[in-house]
């Protein structure tokens, strides 16, 4: 008689069991996102050379970084409030979640726009001091950044659906 043994393996996620998204995917997800990114502000940048250059140019300077900053939240935000996931996030099995009560992900709802500009602003910040806070990342128990952290969010890796 053979024993079939249904228990699961440590690394699997389950429902009650996640797992927590290393510090070389969100890299590697960053870097594509960036690329995209990149485009996106080649395209989105070209009205930009309309605006008067008889504004004041700590006003012209303040409304082209406000407009850049813009954009960038806009393409972050607007992926982490459909689905949790940018396209580099998708390619990496990423997924942004908001933290329940208990510090568990909820895979059930999406992250707010409140959330998703506490944690673009927090991340922006990491990037400021040398992305201290990403690799901070590496010593948390949970291997939670600073802005999930600050955000009440968590990237997870999700299941391979292949």
């Amino acid at each position: 008689m053979s024993v079939i043994d249904n228990s699961v393996q440590p690394d699997t996620p389950t429902p009650d069991r996640f797992s927590p998204c290393p510090l070389w995917r969100r890299l590697l997800a960053i870097f594509y996102d960036t690329v995209l990114l990149c485009c996106l502000v080649f395209i989105a940048w070209q009205p930009v050379p309309l605006i008067p250059e008889s504004l004041n140019p700590i006003l012209g300077r303040a409304v082209r970084l406000g407009y850049l900053l813009a954009i960038c939240f806009m393409f972050f935000g607007w992926f982490w409030r459909h689905g949790g996931q940018t396209l580099g996030m998708r390619a990496w099995r990423i997924k942004l979640t908001p933290m329940a009560t208990d510090q568990s992900p909820d895979e059930s709802q999406a992250v707010t726009w409140k959330t998703a500009w506490l944690r673009f602003i927090a991340a922006s910040f990491s990037w400021m001091i040398v992305g201290t806070g990403f690799v901070s990342s590496i010593f948390h128990p949970e291997k939670l950044a600073w802005h999930d952290l600050f955000s009440r969010s968590r990237l997870i890796v999700t299941p391979d659906k292949r």
